[in-house]
């Protein structure tokens, strides 16, 4: 079997393991050596009861005063010189420095600086455990395997070993990881994050959104079957049940957590990685905890064929027969879609979400050979844009916005096509909806979540523009956020953690992924 464009560890790795990995069930949970008390600089690993978390300080009063406010609402409502006044962990007023300023306990000044709603990304791996083998010249630079259409037996295996990985970290080493990897996305304005399948455990993704003070739906990755090249019929590699009781047990312990942080979103790989059994169970947990739930659907050219051989249905085809298009699910690359299907996801609300700044990185051409992203924004469908994942910090939301902005307005040959406050809407409003939270954050309004961002406008980038969006947009980014809000409670400030030493979260982080990577390569 070949594998084109082995550039990652997780595919070097892929090709040196077995084809068929073991089940999950018989795979040690945490791996050998592993304890749940360990810790790494004194940071506890342990996941914290259902009534732990963070939490805001109740009835306290603050006001932030000054900013350029985009409110990012249905009505889209923009105030140039605004106040917000937060009352414990939610948003109780909204104006204009002309109106009167209510009481407070503590002003945060804004003046210079966008307020914007807390930033989410919906779709997003935690895959930070494993090491990086490009090279700084480009040498041995070949097509991935999601390249040239795709090769699905490549990505299919890949996935399959994915995984898997979380079940070979210990505790404490996953949560070490997922705080460095995790923070990075806190500090490039992310609020809230959708993992749809990473390579670390839920357990431990949920005790870092805790500690960072971030928001997440957690999940585990389901991956079954695999469709080798011109197959058809699927080989089965790994437990449906084992898998399924995965998504079970985190649900369980962390859907609609007490802490208002943390809720469950089981998610499958794809069309190409999922037996139907897989699919029905994906389908039963979600309605029975009335979750999201996502998948990578139709997102590349030759998935279709490949699917349709083997289960005589096209990837979207299977969902909607087994009535998984639904406004629950959270659809991601979804750009090679019939005309048919492009109708039922429009019709069914179902949620669809991109990564326009990481597709050029892996040779998709998820936004340009189609141009079907940028129809279903035209046509009113519910587009949030997202980072992806990869092995190292990639960009944060900024710039998956500024790629929402300028591509899809060059794809659609009109500048009306994405304009800066729709990007802001798929970063925010619309990622809130796909993450089953639209009604408590996503956008600056009374009664809801206090999520909120600062970012620094007060200098020369700004001096001539009368949209400080629009010029954060193609001439700013995530190094610009200068304060981060979640529920009331200052996580980021000055560009810093309010609540860790950040070369502490990076000691830790270097600790955990050498041990792990180290017992990954002996196995």
């Amino acid at each position: 079997m070949k594998h084109a464009g082995a550039a990652s560890w997780l595919h070097k790795l892929m090709l040196s393991q077995a084809s068929r990995p073991a089940p999950l069930a018989a795979q040690a949970a945490g791996s050998e050596g592993s304890t749940h008390g360990e810790t790494f600089n004194g940071l506890a690993a342990e996941p914290r009861a259902r009534d732990g978390g963070p939490q805001s300080g109740e009835g306290a009063r603050t006001l932030i005063k000054g900013g350029f406010l985009y409110a990012g609402d249905d009505a889209n409502t923009v105030i140039e010189n605004s106040w917000v006044l937060v009352v414990g962990d939610r948003i109780a007023a909204i104006g204009s420095t002309e109106q009167p300023a209510p009481e407070c306990d503590q002003v945060i000044d804004a003046a210079g600086k966008l307020v914007l709603p807390g930033l989410i990304n919906p779709h997003w791996h935690e895959s930070f455990v494993a090491p990086n083998f490009e090279r700084p010249d480009d040498a041995g630079l070949e097509p991935t395997p999601y390249s040239n259409g795709g090769d699905i037996e490549a990505l299919g295996s890949m996935f399959a070993f994915i995984s898997t990985v979380g079940q070979k970290l210990t505790h404490a080493e996953g949560v070490a990881i997922a705080r460095w990897s995790m923070w990075t996305q806190l500090r490039s304005g992310t609020t809230a994050l959708g993992d749809v399948g990473s390579a670390n455990t839920a357990d431990a993704m949920a005790q870092a959104a805790l500690d960072l003070g971030m928001r997440i739906r957690v999940s585990r990755w389901g991956s079954d079957i695999m469709i080798p090249n011109g197959a058809k019929e699927f080989r089965r590699i790994a437990d449906t049940q084992a898998q399924a009781d995965d998504w079970a047990a985190l649900m369980e312990t962390w859907n609609d957590h007490a802490s208002g942080l943390i809720g469950g979103m089981p998610s499958v790989m794809g069309a190409f990685g999922s037996s139907d059994e897989q699919l029905i169970a994906l389908r039963d947990i979600a309605d029975r905890y009335q979750a999201p739930y996502a998948t990578h659907l139709a997102p590349l050219r030759n998935e279709t064929a490949a699917v349709q051989a083997v289960f005589g249905r096209t990837p979207v085809g299977r969902f909607d027969a087994l009535g998984m298009l639904t406004d629950r699910l959270l659809a991601v690359h979804t750009a090679y879609a019939s005309e048919d299907e492009y109708r039922r996801l429009l019709e069914t609300g179902v949620n669809i979400c991109h990564s326009p700044a990481h597709y050029g990185m892996l040779g998709e051409a998820t936004v340009s050979e189609t141009g079907q992203i940028g129809r279903f924004i035209k046509d009113g469908g519910h587009v949030s844009c997202s980072t992806d994942g990869d092995i190292s910090y990639i960009g944060g939301m900024p710039e998956a916005m500024r790629a929402a902005h300028l591509g899809h307005n060059e794809a659609q040959n009109c500048n009306t096509a994405c304009p800066p406050t729709l990007a802001l809407r798929m970063a925010t409003l619309n990622g809130a909806r796909a993450l089953g939270w639209r009604d408590r954050i996503g956008s600056i309004e009374v009664g809801k979540q206090a999520d909120l961002v600062v970012i620094g406008i007060d200098d020369w980038r700004y001096r001539l523009g009368n949209h400080p969006l629009r010029t954060f947009l193609v001439a700013g980014g995530s190094r610009d956020v200068e304060a981060v809000m979640v529920a009331g409670r200052i996580v980021v400030q000055d560009g810093r953690s309010a609540l860790f030493d950040e070369a502490e979260l990076l000691t830790d982080y270097r600790l955990a992924v050498a041990s792990a990577r180290a017992r990954i390569q002996r196995k």
